[in-house]
Order: structure tokens, then C-alpha cells, then sequence
């Protein structure tokens, strides 16, 4: 069944409103703004505003929910069960490559939910957005938990982890690096660990 196709001035109004509602939590926070401000600095009335959101959390709950799902749903439409990544020539899992093109493209939204005090709904569900992600890519790579070595829960979580902090330090330092060289560098550090050569094996 397709979905229900919407009106593209309700999309546009959505947009309108959650722009203005980032733009404002990045300069006051999220507890000083209020309806009248967000309906101000989207050029709407308050009336407008009333028609598609309860109040301000129901704004900022559908936004987050709104641009996850948009996240996990263009994973999966770009997963086709294989994971291929050679390291020489630096491609890796377009699944990979999508997901810094998706932050990247909502770059304010990310930066702004991901970094804003008062924020942990964006950060709970952008971490289970993650662990999922991860869990399909390992489960694709290694089914066998007996080959592991270390209990697969614990590897989802300190992947997930791991990614959340590098994205957030790609949006923090505004996004030094192209989406495919992010997707690279992680697939290539979350396969082969940090060092050329096991410095472990030296010490020996």
C-alpha cells in the first residue's frame, strides 16, 4: 500500500516551522522560545501553527521523529544485503555513504538536536537509529556470534557509541570531510581497528 501523498504547502508550512524552530534553539535554547516566537520567525500565524502541532513539544517530537524515520527508511531502501568495502579503493557500503549524506543534508537539525542541552529524545532515537544500523552490517558480515570476540550486544552498543561521538564531531568542526570519506574512515577503523600494524604484537 503507497502512502498517503500530502498536500505539498502542509510539507512546506512543516518545513517553515521546524527551520524556525532550529534556528531559534541554536540562538536561545530550547526552554526561552515559544509559539509566538517560532510562528514569528516562520512568517506564519499562530492559528497556522495550531492546525498541525499541540505546542512546541509536539513540534520539536514530530520533527525528530519526522527526520529519523527519513533516516531509517532511506537505509533500508539502500541496503541490499551486502556488504562490500575495498579498502584500496575507498568505497564503501552506499548504506554507509547514505547516512552522512542524510545528516549532511540536514545538517542545522543534526548539529543543533544532537549538541543542544535539554535534547535526549533526538539523542535516544538517533542511538537506537544507530544501533540498528550497525547491527544489520555485522550480522551481514558475520552472522556467527562464535566468531566474535566479544558478545555481539556489547560490539552494537560501543560501535554506536563511537559513531554518535564522530558525528558529532563532524557537525561541530562544520563538516571538514565528504560524506564517502566519513563512511570510509569508519567502516575502515570499525573493521581493522586504528593501527597499520598490531602494536600490540611488538610488545611481545
Amino acid at each position: 500500500m503507497s502512502k498517503k501523498k500530502i498536500d505539498p504547502r502542509v510539507l512546506r508550512t512543516r518545513q517553515l516551522l521546524r527551520d524556525a524552530l532550529v534556528e531559534l534553539i541554536r540562538e536561545q535554547g530550547y526552554e526561552k522560545i515559544t509559539v509566538q516566537d517560532i510562528t514569528s520567525r516562520a512568517t506564519l500565524n499562530r492559528a497556522t501553527f495550531y492546525l498541525h502541532y499541540q505546542d512546541k513539544l509536539d513540534l520539536l517530537t514530530q520533527s525528530t521523529d519526522e527526520i529519523l524515520n527519513e533516516l531509517v527508511e532511506g537505509i533500508h531502501s539502500s541496503f541490499d544485503g551486502k556488504v562490500e568495502l575495498d579498502f584500496q579503493m575507498n568505497t564503501p557500503n552506499e548504506k554507509f555513504i547514505f547516512l552522512f549524506e542524510q545528516i549532511l543534508l540536514n545538517a542545522k537539525l543534526y548539529k543543533v538536536f544532537l549538541t543542544e542541552k535539554n535534547m535526549p529524545h533526538f539523542t535516544s532515537r538517533m542511538m537506537e537509529v544507530l544501533t540498528g544500523f550497525i547491527s544489520e552490517g555485522m550480522m551481514a558480515m558475520e552472522p556467527d556470534d562464535h566468531k566474535l570476540t566479544v558478545p555481539r550486544e556489547f560490539a552494537e552498543r560501543y560501535f554506536s557509541a563511537a559513531y554518535l561521538g564522530v558525528i558529532v564531531w563532524w557537525l561541530e568542526n562544520d563538516m571538514p570531510y565528504t560524506p564517502k570519506f566519513m563512511a570510509t574512515q569508519l567502516m575502515r577503523i570499525t573493521v581493522q581497528g586504528p593501527y597499520a600494524e598490531n602494536p600490540f604484537i611488538k610488545l611481545k
